[in-house]
């Protein structure tokens, strides 16, 4: 769809359906606290209520194309966990990612892209650097991606670090498949995972 018109009136045409859908609804529709903060990439084409099977407003969703983390990303899951006092983050990628696929033809081919999509390149490939997992295929470049930006909250943010060293947040990294929407956990920061103790367990 390349008409911006024919776009808005899309738009504007679902939300007289919505509008209708909350008028009719006693209380609005958002009828609880966020259970969870979802940080998730901007182009999954899946929305993170459909993906967890849960109610609208019941999680924070934040997106960046390829996880980029700026300070409206820490603002917000630092708001989600200490006033809305949310007890999990997830870190939530998806198989075929784009930006995961630009990250593998800079590190393969030295192709990296203009403008500020550079940056999230730049961010896949430290990811590729620290985990130590070359990139030979998408699924691993994925892999460490997601178990490396739920490590980055940590160090970007005092805030979400103290929350989980006192066991009352945890971060699951995982990844969708938009096909069926199953969840695979790649690493858990937390209270979350199998090994009693351990602050990063990678699954």
């Amino acid at each position: 769809m390349s008409d911006p018109l024919i776009a808005w009136q899309r738009l504007r045409a679902g939300n007289e359906q919505f509008f209708m859908t909350v008028r009719g609804h006693r209380g609005g529709l958002i009828d609880e606290r966020p259970v969870a903060a979802v940080f998730r990439c901007a182009d999954t084409g899946l929305a993170s209520e459909m993906v967890f099977g849960q109610n609208w407003g019941s999680l924070v969703d934040v997106s960046t194309w390829g996880h980029l983390i700026d300070g409206g990303v820490i603002g917000t899951l630092e708001y989600a966990v200490d006033t809305l006092e949310v007890p999990l983050i997830v870190v939530l990628g998806h198989q075929n990612c784009p930006a995961m696929r630009a990250a593998m033809r800079a590190w393969t081919d030295a192709e990296l892209p203009d403008g500020a999509t550079r940056t999230v390149v730049e961010h896949a490939i430290g990811s590729i650097v620290r985990r130590g997992c070359g990139a030979g295929s998408i699924e691993a470049v994925t892999s460490a991606h997601i178990a490396e930006t739920g490590l980055a909250l940590l160090e970007r943010s005092p805030a979400i670090a103290r929350r989980v060293d006192a066991g009352k947040c945890a971060i699951v990294c995982a990844t969708t498949d938009p096909a069926d929407g199953r969840i695979v956990v790649h690493a858990t920061v937390g209270a979350v995972g199998e090994m009693d103790g351990s602050l990063l367990e990678c699954v």
